[in-house]
C-alpha cells in the first residue's frame, strides 16, 4: 500500500491518462487545532470529548448514544466504526460478574489509564458524572473480555486523541514544565487572574522549594521527554476553549499513563518530584557516552565548485584536530542536489546519497573531492531542488543514539510544492515537522549573489523555516554569507566544524584542544539536542487524572502541549488508500475539465458499500469515503470542506499544490509505516494490529 513518493505520482499520471482506477491520495488541509467550545454547549461531533456522549437518564434505563454491542466483539459506535474504550481508574477490579463479590476478583489492581475494550454495558447509569452507576464488560484485547469493572472505576474514551509535551527549549529561554492541577476551577483560578505570569511563577517556586500548592497535582519533568522516542499516554478526558491576549488555548482534563509502568506520579511523591526537578543542563557519567552524526546537503550547481573546495578544507582541518577519543564519535555524511532532471537532463541527478552508510572525515575529505564535484552545465531557472536533498539527507543511516544535524550549504531557493520542478511535493512545512518527528536539527548556509537578490528573500524563508531550533520557535540556525566574498565563507566552514569538535569535546567532560571561540546559531542547535538526549532518563508522570493548560502559565504565547490521534497501521493505511483516490480524482478532474466529485466518483465508486453517496454529497466529508476515525476527530481541515464550487474556482496553480500536498502526506505515511520502532504497544498483550503511532493533527488530510 504504501509506496515512495515518485512511483506513486508517476503510476497516478498513467492511471489518469489511461483512464483508469487505481490511486489517489490526500490534499493540502491547513490544519487548526481542535475546535473549542465555550462552557457545556458543545457542538456536535465534540460531545465524546467533553466527556457527555453515552449517558443515559436517572434509572439506568439505556439511550441510543450510538453504541452497538454484539456478542463476541467490542462495542463500537455507529457513526466511526470505531471500538469502544474506557481508562481504568487507579485501584480499580476487573470481576468475573457484574457484582462487587471479593471473592470473585479476576484482576485486581488494573493498571491505571490503560485502554480497555468494552464488550457490553449493563444498568448504566451516567447521569450524575460524580457518580457514575452500572457496568463494562471490558478486555485488555479485543478477542476477548477478561471481566467486568464498575462505571465508578472507568473513564469512557470515545476519541483517540492525547496530547504530548512539546519540546522546551533550554531552562534560561524556554517553557515552564507543564502543571497539573486537581480540578477545573483551580487552573481557571490562574488562567483568568489578571497577574497571571505572577501566580503561576509564585506556583513553581513553591513546588521548587518543598511547599506544594494543594491545587498542584503533578507536573511535567523539567527534561523533554518525547513521545516518538518514550511512548507515553495524556488522553483528553474533556476539554474547553478561553482567550489570552487574542489567542486561542485550551484547558484539558487528561489522564497520564506510561506502558509497563505502575504508581501515580503526584508531586506529593518524593522520589518523581526529586527526578521531575533534574534540570535539562546535560552533564556528568551521562554524556561519556554521546556520538555525533552530521550529513552536509551541498548544492552542485556550477557556481558551487570553491564553497565546495573550502567545505573539503574545513572538514579536513577538522579532522587533524580530533583527539583519539572523539574521531571515533564523529560520522559523516554527503548528500548533493542539482535540480529536476525532466527539464534539464543534462544535470545527471537531482539529489544523490553519497554515503549509504556514515562515514570518517577522512572518508568524508575525499567524496567531497571525488565525488561532490559541481556541474558544468546550467539548469532553465535559478532555483535548484533544495528540499529533494534535505529530504534525502533525513532518510541517512542515522546511529542510535547520536546526536543529529544537517549541515545545508545553497545559493538558491528551492522549488515551491506544485511547481513542476518540485521532486518530492514537499516544502519546508512538511520537511521540519519530519526532522522534528526524527530529532534532526538542520544548520543552514545561505550563499547570496548579489545579482540574484530577487531570490533571496524566498530562499531565506526556506532556509530559516528548516533551521529553525526546536524549543525556541522565535530563533533558526543560519548564517548568510556574501557569495562573491570567499573569505567569508572560509572563516564560517573553519569556525563551524571547529566549534563542532569543541562542543563534542567539552559535552564529554574532556578538555578541548584549539577551542573554538562560541557560534552562537549553531551552539542553540546544540543545546536543543543535548536536551533531548539527556531526557531519554526522564519519567513522564502516571496514573493520575488532572486539568492543565496547553500553553506556558508563564508565557502563554509557548506551546507546551500538542495534539496527537492514535492510529493503527490499518487506520493508517485506510487513509492512505482514501487519499490515493482523493488525489486521483483531482487529476482526473484537471486532464477531463469535468467536476471534482464526478471524478471522485468514477475513481472510488466501485469500492463504495454506497456509491450514490457520493454523487449526493455536497462536501468530501460528506460522501462516506474517508475513514470512519477521521469523520469523529474535532479538527478543522480545509479538503474535507471541499466542494466542486471550490474546486472548480481553484488556479491551476492552487490544484497543483492541492495534488502535491496530497502526495507528500502519502509519502510521510510511507515512512511512518516503515519506521519500526515508532509504534508502540498500549497494553503489553497487545497483538502487532493493535500497535499504535502518535500521529500528530498537523499529517492528517
Amino acid at each position: 500500500m504504501f509506496r515512495s513518493l515518485a512511483s506513486v505520482r508517476t503510476m497516478l499520471c498513467m492511471s489518469v491518462l489511461l483512464g483508469l482506477t487505481a490511486f489517489g491520495g490526500l490534499s493540502r488541509a491547513e490544519l487548526a487545532d481542535l475546535e473549542g467550545t465555550q462552557g457545556h454547549a458543545a457542538p456536535e461531533g465534540l460531545s465524546a470529548l467533553e466527556g457527555t456522549a453515552g449517558h443515559a437518564p436517572a434509572g439506568g434505563q439505556p439511550v441510543d448514544d450510538g453504541i452497538v454491542c454484539q456478542p463476541g466483539a467490542p462495542c463500537t459506535e455507529a457513526a466511526t466504526q470505531q471500538p469502544l474504550r474506557v481508562l481504568p481508574r487507579p485501584f480499580s477490579s476487573i470481576y468475573r460478574e457484574a457484582a462487587a463479590d471479593q471473592g470473585a476478583v479476576v484482576t485486581a489492581n488494573v493498571p491505571a489509564f490503560k485502554p480497555l475494550f468494552v464488550f457490553d454495558r449493563k444498568d448504566l447509569d451516567l447521569s450524575r458524572p460524580a457518580e457514575p452507576q452500572g457496568w463494562y464488560q471490558v478486555g485488555r484485547t479485543r478477542t476477548t473480555p477478561d471481566g467486568w469493572m464498575q462505571a465508578k472505576d472507568a473513564l469512557e474514551w470515545r476519541q483517540a486523541l492525547l496530547v504530548s509535551y512539546t519540546h522546551p527549549g533550554n531552562e534560561l529561554e524556554g517553557r515552564s514544565p507543564v502543571l497539573m492541577f486537581r480540578d477545573r476551577t483551580s487552573l481557571e483560578a490562574i488562567v483568568d487572574d489578571m497577574d497571571m505570569a505572577g501566580k503561576a511563577k509564585a506556583l513553581y517556586e513553591g513546588v521548587g522549594a518543598g511547599k506544594i500548592p494543594e491545587s498542584v497535582v503533578s507536573m511535567e519533568p523539567k527534561r523533554f521527554v518525547d513521545i516518538t522516542k518514550q511512548f507515553y499516554v495524556l488522553p483528553i478526558l474533556q476539554w474547553s476553549q478561553t482567550q489570552i491576549g487574542g489567542d486561542d488555548v485550551r484547558l484539558l482534563q487528561v489522564a497520564a499513563a506510561v506502558p509497563g509502568a505502575r504508581g501515580a506520579d503526584t508531586v506529593g511523591n518524593a522520589d518523581y518530584l526529586e527526578q521531575a526537578q533534574v534540570g535539562r543542563d546535560a552533564g556528568g557519567a551521562v554524556m561519556r557516552d554521546v556520538k555525533t552524526d552530521i550529513v552536509f546537503v551541498i548544492d552542485t550547481s556550477r557556481s558551487m565548485q570553491p564553497f565546495i573546495d573550502m567545505t573539503r578544507e574545513a572538514v579536513s582541518q577538522m579532522s587533524r584536530q580530533f583527539s583519539a577519543e572523539t574521531a571515533d564519535r564523529f560520522r559523516f555524511g554527503l548528500v548533493v542536489y542539482r535540480d529536476s532532471l525532466e527539464v534539464a537532463p543534462q544535470l545527471e541527478y537531482v539529489t544523490r546519497n553519497l554515503t549509504p552508510e556514515l562515514v570518517s572525515a577522512d572518508q568524508l575529505v575525499g567524496l567531497l573531492e571525488k565525488d561532490g564535484g559541481a556541474t558544468a552545465v546550467g539548469s532553465v531557472d535559478y532555483a535548484e531542488e533544495a528540499f529533494a536533498g534535505v529530504d534525502a539527507a533525513l532518510h541517512s543511516k542515522w546511529r542510535e543514539g547520536a546526536l543529529r544535524f544537517v549541515i545545508l550549504l545553497g545559493d538558491a531557493s528551492s522549488h515551491p510544492k506544485g511547481h513542476k520542478q518540485n521532486t518530492t511535493g514537499k516544502d519546508e512545512t512538511d520537511l521540519r515537522r519530519e526532522y522534528d518527528d526524527a530529532q534532526v536539527h538542520l544548520f543552514a548556509i545561505h550563499l547570496q549573489d548579489p545579482r540574484a537578490k530577487e531570490d533571496h528573500p524566498r530562499a531565506l524563508a526556506q532556509f530559516s523555516h528548516l533551521a529553525r531550533v526546536r524549543g525556541d520557535e522565535s530563533s533558526s540556525a543560519i548564517r548568510e554569507v556574501n557569495a562573491f566574498d570567499e573569505n567569508e565563507y572560509r572563516a564560517l566552514a573553519e569556525h563551524l566544524t571547529g566549534r563542532i569538535n569543541t562542543l563534542l569535546s567539552q559535552t564529554m567532560g574532556g578538555p578541548a584542544q584549539n577551542a573554538a571561540a562560541p557560534l552562537a546559531e549553531f551552539d542553540k542547535l546544540w543545546e536543543a539536542a543535548l536536551i533531548e538526549y539527556v531526557g531519554k532518563d526522564a519519567n513522564p508522570p502516571k496514573d493520575i487524572v488532572a486539568w492543565t493548560l496547553d500553553r506556558d502559565l508563564i508565557n502563554p504565547a509557548d506551546k507546551a502541549l500538542d495534539v496527537r490521534v492514535l492510529v493503527t497501521r490499518e487506520q493508517l493505511s485506510s487513509l492512505s488508500q482514501t487519499l490515493d483516490q482523493v488525489v486521483q480524482a483531482v487529476m482526473r478532474a484537471e486532464v477531463t475539465q469535468g467536476q471534482f466529485f464526478e471524478a471522485l466518483q468514477g475513481v472510488a465508486g466501485q469500492a463504495m458499500k454506497r456509491p450514490e453517496d457520493l454523487g449526493g454529497a455536497v462536501r468530501l466529508a460528506d460522501t462516506g469515503l474517508l475513514p470512519a476515525f477521521i469523520q469523529s476527530l474535532p479538527y478543522k481541515s480545509d479538503i474535507l470542506a471541499l466542494t466542486d464550487d471550490m474546486f472548480a474556482s481553484m488556479t491551476a496553480e492552487q490544484r497543483s499544490q492541492l495534488e502535491w500536498s496530497i502526495l507528500a502526506k502519502l509519502d510521510q505515511y510511507r515512512t511512518i509505516n516503515e519506521q519500526v520502532d515508532a509504534w508502540f504497544r498500549v497494553n503489553e498483550a497487545d497483538p502487532d494490529q493493535d500497535m499504535v503511532y502518535p500521529l500528530h493533527l498537523d499529517y492528517l488530510p
